[in-house]
């Protein structure tokens, strides 16, 4: 399974690239948010430029050949990935709503608000409300993203036992994948407590850092 791709742009097309590595070239299809992070990437020529992409490998028994989705940020990709958990929603379906920053439509499902989803390319109201009902209290952490923030893969997974360890998880997300500054981080980890101390997971500590956020 291919996970990233580092290589020269070879073509532009409407809504993908081909990416050439190591002398092979991967057509890679970009959602509209990666497209509009990439405007200023030349293509072909001596001034072609190189890029580094995350990527999603999808290919099914029904759809053997590969499709190829690339991202700017794991983080984005991991957005994508919970997208894709949705009832309806297929990969290409899940890239090309991504027509908003991250954190803008993670914030849009943790509202709840529906209108906003529907206008998303390809999410209909049917769909708005599966991803509504389905993502509403996974979004959080999303949500709190900071554009332009460098993405380090931190999983929530790798969560330390006890109160002190969840309190350092959460603090090095914020910090290494959503870009909020060391101090600003331990702020809002310290009122989110305050509110809740029986706070017991990071998933529970991004909502309540997400709802003290947006009052």
């Amino acid at each position: 399974m291919i996970a990233t791709l580092t290589g020269v742009v070879r073509r532009k097309l409407e809504d993908r690239i081909v990416l050439e590595v190591g002398g092979v070239g991967y057509e890679v299809f970009l959602p509209p948010l990666a497209l509009r992070q990439l405007e200023g990437v030349a293509a072909a020529g001596d001034k072609a430029s190189e890029l580094s992409l995350v990527i999603y490998y999808h290919a099914t028994r029904d759809q053997p050949r590969p499709v190829l989705i690339g991202f700017t940020s794991d983080l984005d990709k991991e957005f994508f990935e919970r997208l894709v958990t949705v009832k309806d929603i297929g990969p290409m379906v899940a890239a090309r709503a991504l027509a908003a920053p991250v954190a803008e439509l993670a914030a849009a499902i943790a509202r709840q608000d529906e209108k906003y989803l529907r206008a998303l390319p390809g999410i209909g109201p049917q769909k708005a409300k599966n991803i509504v009902a389905q993502l509403q209290s996974k979004v959080a952490k999303f949500a709190l993203a900071r554009e332009g923030a460098p993405v380090e893969p931190v999983g929530v997974s790798a969560a330390p036992t006890g109160a002190d360890g969840l309190r350092e998880l959460v603090w090095e997300i914020l910090v290494k994948q959503l870009g909020h500054r060391p101090s600003e981080a331990s702020q809002l980890i310290t009122d989110a407590l305050r509110r809740r101390p029986a706070i017991a997971t990071p998933e529970e500590l991004f909502d309540e850092i997400y709802r003290g956020e947006t009052r």
